[in-house]
């Protein structure tokens, strides 16, 4: 018996409290056959994999920045997908009043099922997410020409589950509780808005953020417990809720407003509450002094480094983007530089300009682990620019992507390179800094 059929006849002759295991499996793998078999799962990998694997598809383009490419690709397009395919999935349970739930448990657990249902819609939106990801892999393979690294893929797969998952959750509990697909076209205008207009918001509202993770979870959470809740009472007659369930979620919605609160005041945002520390290090300016600007900024491991902390040896500075790709190539051409002139003996910083914490970690392998890799981790300390929105950024003047500044031992800025760099005019820069 087909486990659809094998579930409403366990139903229709079973009152117990809650389903059991076997029934719970069996709606879950149905759901999953249903999304996988179906046109719109299809069409959605193979748009997802073209569109990712073109843009990955440049001589040069290392691992690091195709999964990376990928990863863009997936967050926003197939993030505004995620919430129309998870509302066609709460419109298709309306339309069919929900007859297999109700016949499965006329008492009860019915948010489990529910819930179980959402589950399904996001693992199809994983295997989308990775078919994309393994298509942009073989495009970097066969077209760039650069050596292949599974790191990067995989990193890229975990950064966009979650925020992939709440939009799925934003369509398919708006879908659910308003009964209509105009709430799930807000959200969607929503989730592109915001990217569009990052530099003139709050960096609160944009939850496809690392460093953001913590509230989206309890986010998605929410919605999904507000869902399973609302969707219980046609189920159950008309019947409240059950008491843990809103208990559960009111703790939740208490669990959310703190940690949107402490986004909000974490400082790294000058528009909402701008760290004193960040406000110091955006006032200085390399233009007014002729020694470079100190700053204080966190590793990938979260550790805080100075610049201070590299006395007595020249260095080799560098603002980059994984957005911008020849940007995250000069990181290669420094490691390179280094290792043909150990004797030059200088040191190489690397500060990563982007507004997702997470988002420098896979580029560490391509800059090597004698690099300092530093994320600048401040938003809207300038003018709004992709790379003045950072403190370090702003004190150093940065207008594009990358820059490498070359520092003496006595940190005076000795030279300022806009945009590839030959190695030969890096090399002579920290020559003359080591001269001095």
């Amino acid at each position: 018996m087909p486990p659809r059929q094998t579930l409403l006849a366990s139903g229709t002759q079973s009152k117990m409290s809650r389903p059991d295991l076997p029934q719970l499996v069996a709606l879950f793998a149905q759901e999953c056959r249903i999304a996988f078999r179906g046109a719109t799962f299809w069409s959605l990998a193979a748009a997802s994999a073209l569109v990712a694997a073109w843009r990955a598809a440049t001589p040069g383009t290392t691992s690091a920045i195709a999964a990376y490419r990928a990863a863009e690709v997936i967050l926003l397009g197939l993030g505004v997908l995620a919430i129309f395919l998870a509302a066609a999935s709460a419109a298709r349970d309306r339309r069919q009043r929900a007859a297999e739930l109700v016949l499965a448990k006329p008492q009860g657990s019915s948010p489990s099922l529910v819930l179980l249902r959402f589950a399904a819609v996001w693992v199809s939106l994983a295997v989308i997410s990775a078919i994309a990801l393994a298509a942009t892999s073989l495009a970097q393979i066969s077209v760039s020409g650069t050596a292949w690294h599974p790191y990067p893929y995989a990193h890229a797969l975990a950064r966009t589950l979650l925020p992939v998952g709440l939009a799925a959750a934003l369509g398919f509990s708006l879908s659910t509780i308003f009964t209509t697909s105009l709430a799930s076209a807000v959200a969607a205008i929503y989730w592109v808005i915001i990217p569009l207009t990052r530099p003139h918001v709050a960096t609160v509202f944009d939850l496809t953020l690392s460093q953001h993770w913590p509230f989206a979870a309890l986010l998605t959470a929410l919605l999904m417990l507000l869902t399973a809740a609302f969707y219980a009472r046609p189920i159950r007659d008309r019947g409240p809720a059950t008491a843990h369930l809103g208990w559960a979620v009111a703790l939740l919605l208490l669990a959310a407003s703190v940690a949107a609160y402490s986004v909000a005041t974490n400082g790294a945002d000058a528009l909402l509450d701008p760290d004193p520390i960040l406000s110091a290090i955006a006032a200085q300016s390399c233009l007014a002094d002729p020694r470079a600007p100190g700053f204080w900024l966190p590793d990938a491991h979260g550790r805080l480094i100075a610049l201070s902390d590299h006395t007595n040896r020249p260095i080799v500075l560098t603002f980059w983007g994984p957005a911008v790709g020849e940007s995250a190539r000069s990181l290669i051409l420094i490691r390179n530089l280094a290792a043909e002139s150990r004797s030059l003996g200088f040191a190489r910083i690397a500060v990563c300009v982007d507004r997702d914490r997470a988002a420098m970690q896979p580029f560490i392998g391509d800059a090597g682990s004698d690099t300092v890799m530093l994320w600048d981790r401040g938003r809207h300390f300038g003018d709004g620019t992709y790379a003045g929105d950072s403190p370090a950024a702003v004190a150093y003047d940065v207008g594009e992507l990358p820059t490498t500044f070359i520092l003496d031992r006595e940190r005076r800025v000795t030279g300022r390179i806009i945009g590839d760099a030959s190695p030969d005019r890096v090399r002579a820069e920290v020559t003359r800094a080591i001269g001095r």
